[in-house]
């Protein structure tokens, strides 16, 4: 149980502070330059297989991204060093809606399901938000792609009368 509640704190943790990159991002605050950004939707593993497909998850890429502030692995708050001596240059993958919304096309009395934005730890040149300090070489969190998560729904072992329905779709 202490694990459990240890990854959920992480994983709020994360989202907080991925919350406020957004925020910071989109504040207009030290001239971030606009960068491009695409709106997709992560599809089912039938694609090539079947011409109808739904969207699982919709996810926002943004590719050679450069991000002027990010958190580190502990959660800090960091300013990412971009000048043309070094230049941290990624591609951003993440959820488009951060409230972890379920996927589409999943069968909710079977499973529970959430789009979940997933990170990788890179090392990039940072120091500390707000701080005039030297920047240092630390490992920093980059959202790479959302997955749909499931959880499976275990019914009670009661049997309706009405639940003649065969579980096997």
């Amino acid at each position: 149980m202490l694990l459990t509640n240890y990854r959920v704190a992480a994983l709020m943790i994360g989202i907080v502070a991925f919350e406020l990159f957004v925020r910071y991002e989109n504040s207009g605050g030290e001239d971030v330059p606009k960068q491009e950004m695409y709106s997709v939707s992560k599809r089912s593993m039938l694609v090539g297989m079947s011409e109808t497909t739904e969207e699982v998850c919709e996810s926002v890429i943004r590719p050679g991204f450069k991000p002027a502030v990010g958190h580190m692995v502990n959660g800090s708050f960091v300013e990412i060093l971009q000048n043309d001596g070094y230049e941290f240059r990624k591609t951003y993958v993440h959820c488009s809606r951060r409230d972890r919304p379920a996927c589409h096309g999943i069968r909710e009395d079977k499973y529970i399901s959430e789009c979940v934005t997933v990170f990788e730890n890179v090392n990039a040149m940072v120091r500390l938000l707000n701080t005039t300090g030297p920047f240092k070489t630390a490992m920093i969190r980059v959202p790479i792609f959302c997955e749909c998560r499931l959880r499976r729904q275990y019914r009670s072992f009661r049997r309706d009368d009405n639940d003649d329905e065969d579980d096997s779709e």
